[in-house]
């Protein structure tokens, strides 16, 4: 498909959409449209580079449209404060407060931090405990972020760090495929983190 064919239909989806109604988002409305027909009436004269930027730009602004509806990015300081909170916490990472201070900064600049937070929490807390993966915290720490990233780089469509303890807890069970816990961490993240 083209691109200006592509970015003309996730404009139209995006614009039909009931956010968009919102009188806030006359800006919104007005540059996307001045978009579409910026690239409508210069594709051809485009290099071979600028079009494959274009038509991963495109590939984002379709991903960004399609999130799920229970995406929440939060507001930034609210963020910050609870993760601060968490991270600090023994209940949590148990950091030093300079340790906390920079989690806490790291998940509040990332895309959607709310929903950042909350994968990095689950997946941790999954890695961290006993009935879970058992690792220490450092290392429950590093498979939680290596999980949040993967699942922001996908705008939290794949639902991932789901498919990883299903996956995990099936591949290690005795009832399911009876593997080690390194050898159900290995199945689990083929299976969900290709």
């Amino acid at each position: 498909m083209k691109t200006s064919n592509k970015i003309t239909g996730i404009i139209a989806y995006v614009l039909s959409s009931t956010t968009i109604a919102a009188a806030s988002s006359s800006t919104l409305y007005e540059k996307l449209y001045r978009l579409t027909e910026k690239v409508y009436y210069s594709e051809y004269s485009f290099s071979l580079e600028q079009q494959q930027t274009i038509a991963a730009l495109a590939d984002q602004i379709e991903a960004v449209a399609s999130y799920p509806n229970n995406t929440s990015c939060g507001n930034k300081l609210s963020v910050f404060q609870e993760a601060y909170k968490w991270s600090y916490s023994s209940q949590g990472l148990n950091l030093t407060s300079s340790e906390a201070e920079k989690f806490a900064t790291d998940v509040s600049n990332k895309l959607c931090p709310a929903t950042y937070f909350k994968t990095f929490q689950f997946s941790y807390n999954f890695a961290y405990k006993s009935d879970g993966m058992n690792k220490t915290k450092s290392s429950a720490r590093s498979f939680a972020t290596m999980i949040s990233d993967y699942e922001a780089a996908s705008f939290y469509t794949k639902n991932s760090v789901q498919c990883f303890i299903d996956g995990y807890n099936f591949a290690y069970s005795s009832d399911g495929m009876n593997k080690t816990r390194s050898g159900a961490e290995e199945y689990a993240t083929k299976l969900c983190l290709g």
